[in-house]
């Protein structure tokens, strides 16, 4: 399918560098974005929803960025792989190895200026419906008009974009209506004010987990970190005893953390019960560190099905066996994000062009089959099973290998290692010191990738 007419959902990273890899295949793009400028996650916004636990918002806030928050990878790997974050690229050569987050969403508004993106764009568009009509899809958009009027334009493929850190994952905790405190998720948390003092409870290991964890410390008077991994102490930094904080300023002089595994839930007197540790009670914050929903709400459920954040089914996680012109960028997760969406934009850009083989419908089903029983039998939980981490660089390679590119540059995984045994070695601080032993030099990048 030459000159495919392709609408892409949402403008962020991974939109973005989808536009740009339809544009280089002769594609014609038409992105739609729901919010009023590009950059998607990256768009910082001080405003919270209305229901600060995520429940209920009847004026849905989607950003989840808090104002603090580095990246936790250096530029280095963050980047596009022919778009650095330097001058030669989209940013500046003076720029923290671990930029904040503002300058990775000027270096993204710079990609969509120097690749000239800006005509693609509809901003304030979101999309309602997307419905299957023969070989094309019907989109079904509202945008800034006035009226919020629904439009519908027909295309030869849909590329979805709408990226997967806006709607909080709330597991059940049972009792939680007893909790007489405040509950919120991570998704509204901005900066650690409101928790001056305050006796605070944060559920969830992963980087929200840790970051927030830590700089709430140095407000509240007490700080209880939950999570499965924080049951043996086996959480780099953590520690079963009370511990300091960095900065002793903090306003009440006495703040401690204590680390715990999984709560079972409240009892009835509102108190935070564990499985095998004495109940904490007096909680006055509780705040969910506990991800994220996949969800695509103007589709039906027979094109795809989310189930336990598991979206299928996937052929290798990027397209649609019964739709082989629908394709979903940036699933995966535990990544290092803007060059994996690089290489499954350019997958499925080549695909529509014609220059890859796409096997058949039952061959991409037992191929799926076959994943399903893998992480099936190896025990791994529904929800995980988008995450690659160490299989990231062998789904790339494949990617790559499918559609006539070079595999990673061996500069990439050891960057990678060592930013990764730099933040388990020191979670705390690894963003303001170098990598050590390690200090990858990307001026080989070819402009070609």
């Amino acid at each position: 399918m030459t000159g495919a007419q392709v609408a892409v959902i949402g403008a962020g990273a991974a939109g973005l560098v989808t536009a740009r890899e339809l544009l280089r295949a002769g594609h014609t793009p038409t992105v739609y974005e729901q919010a009023d400028r590009v950059g998607g996650v990256w768009v910082y916004n001080p405003q919270t929803d209305d229901d600060l636990s995520g429940r209920a918002a009847s004026q849905p806030v989607y950003s989840s960025m808090y104002d603090s928050l580095r990246t936790n990878l250096p530029s280095d790997l963050m980047a596009f792989l022919d778009y650095p974050f330097d001058a030669r690229g989209g940013g500046e050569d003076d720029w923290h190895r671990f930029p904040h987050h503002s300058r990775v969403l000027i270096y993204l508004e710079n990609f969509c200026r120097d690749h000239k993106l800006q005509p693609c764009i509809k901003l304030s568009h979101t999309v309602t419906r997307l419905t299957p009509v023969g070989h094309t899809w019907q989109v079904c958009s509202t945008g800034a008009n006035p009226d919020k009027a629904i439009t519908t334009a027909t295309f030869d493929a849909v590329v979805i974009c709408n990226g997967h850190y806006s709607v909080p994952r709330l597991p059940r905790l049972p009792g939680i209506e007893n909790f007489q405190g405040d509950t919120l998720h991570s998704h509204n948390y901005r900066d650690p004010q409101p928790f001056t003092d305050k006796k605070v409870v944060l559920w969830g290991a992963a980087a929200s987990g840790t970051d927030i964890s830590r700089e709430i410390l140095r407000v509240a008077r007490e700080v209880h970190w939950c999570g499965h991994a924080l049951r043996d102490n086996s959480q780099p930094g953590a520690s079963a005893r009370p511990t300091q904080p960095r900065n002793p300023s903090s306003t009440s002089g006495a703040s401690k953390v204590y680390t715990h595994g999984d709560p079972v839930g409240f009892d009835h007197q509102g108190r935070l019960i564990f499985k095998d540790e004495p109940a904490l009670d007096a909680i006055d914050s509780f705040m969910f560190c506990t991800g994220y929903d996949y969800q695509f709400p103007f589709l039906d459920e027979d094109i795809v099905t989310v189930t336990d954040n598991w979206v299928h089914p996937l052929y290798q996680d990027l397209l649609s066996p019964a739709y082989p012109n629908l394709a979903f960028i940036g699933l995966p997760y535990l990544i290092v994000p803007f060059p994996l969406f690089e290489i499954q934009a350019r997958w499925f850009s080549r695909l529509l062009a014609g220059q890859l083989d796409l096997p058949d419908k039952a061959t991409m089903t037992r191929a799926i089959d076959s994943q399903t029983q893998s992480l099936r039998a190896a025990g791994v939980e529904t929800r995980h099973w988008h995450k690659l981490a160490d299989k990231q660089t062998p789904y790339f390679n494949q990617l790559a290998a499918q559609c006539g590119e070079r595999p990673l540059p061996d500069w990439f995984g050891q960057l990678t290692q060592a930013a990764q045994h730099a933040r388990l070695a020191n979670p705390a601080h690894f963003r303001d010191h170098p990598l050590q032993n390690l200090e990858i030099q990307t001026d080989d990048i070819d402009d070609s990738w």
